[in-house]
């Protein structure tokens, strides 16, 4: 995750998170850091909680966006999306793709939540070379770091930078979900946009 101007207590403790791998923090200094962040109006005790109320105030200084009049996995909102979301995306810019997918009626919100990790946290099994790990150990020395350093390392949102790694995420949630036609949709859907894309580029040989 990019930290850009550390504005939002998720971006504040991610590069406390990042500086600290000894776990030389401590409660005196978890407080400051909470209450140096702007408009924190979420719970700096949950992860998933705080992520999500600094999502939509991140997304409420957005300019408003003019989705497609499709519903679903179409191939006019996917369009959308790859348009939209290209390149390495940080964490809101994720949540941002995610948020769009729901309103496109793709998946529902707790589909969504579940996927991302904003559920109820899970820790998963992952590779240490996994690109959303850049910590060797937890911070333990605040009584709510270790929590937020757990999120930063395992919550499935921290290991996709970018719009085809959510589709992965998303695929595989509805795939375990009772919405498995959902799921054969968007795979049907993505591979119907590869076969023109490629078609459009044989043509201009």
């Amino acid at each position: 995750m990019k930290v850009t101007g550390s504005k939002y207590l998720t971006e504040i403790l991610y590069k406390s998170y990042q500086q600290n791998q000894e776990g030389n923090i401590d409660e005196t200094l978890f407080a400051r850091l909470v209450m140096s962040a702007e408009g924190n109006t979420g719970s700096s005790t949950d992860p998933a909680a705080q992520v999500w109320s600094d999502y939509l105030n991140w997304k409420a200084a957005q300019p408003e966006r003019v989705l497609p009049n499709s519903k679903g996995a179409t191939e006019e909102n996917i369009a959308y999306l790859r348009e939209h979301f290209s390149g390495e995306l940080d964490l809101f810019q994720r949540l941002d793709a995610a948020g769009t997918m729901m309103e496109m009626g793709i998946v529902s919100r707790e589909e969504l939540m579940e996927a991302l990790g904003l559920g109820k946290l899970e820790l998963r099994s992952v590779p240490m070379d996994s690109k959303g790990i850049v910590c060797t150990g937890t911070v333990e020395n605040s009584r709510y770091m270790p929590a937020w350093s757990s999120f930063f390392a395992y919550a499935p949102v921290m290991q996709c930078d970018s719009l085809e790694d959510l589709f992965k995420l998303l695929d595989e949630q509805l795939k375990n979900s009772e919405e498995k036609d959902a799921a054969q949709e968007i795979k049907d859907v993505l591979e119907q946009v590869a076969r023109k894309s490629f078609g459009a580029a044989w043509a201009m040989l």
